[in-house]
C-alpha cells in the first residue's frame, strides 16, 4: 500500500510531465528569419516573445496587419 508521499510524488511527476509535454508544444510553428512582407531581418528577440505562435512578420508589418484588420471587422 502507498503511503502519502508516494501519492504526492507521483502526483507530482504526472504534473511534471504534463508542463513537460506542453512546453513541447508551445515551440515555434512557423519562423521566418525576414519579414514575409518588407524583407527586414526579425530580431532573436521578437521571436522569443512570439514562442508558441507563427513569426512572419516584423512588428512594424504586423501592427500593421492587425490595424488593417481591425478596420475591415468594424465596417
Amino acid at each position: 500500500m502507498a503511503d502519502i508521499a508516494d501519492v504526492t510524488n507521483d502526483r507530482i511527476l504526472d504534473e511534471l510531465d504534463q508542463r513537460l509535454a506542453a512546453r513541447k508544444l508551445s515551440g515555434p510553428r512557423r519562423v521566418a528569419e525576414e519579414c514575409e512582407e518588407c524583407g527586414v531581418k526579425i530580431p532573436e528577440e521578437r521571436h522569443k516573445a512570439l514562442l508558441g505562435r507563427d513569426c512572419l512578420l516584423c512588428a512594424y508589418c504586423q501592427t500593421a496587419t492587425e490595424s488593417l484588420a481591425s478596420r475591415g471587422r468594424r465596417a
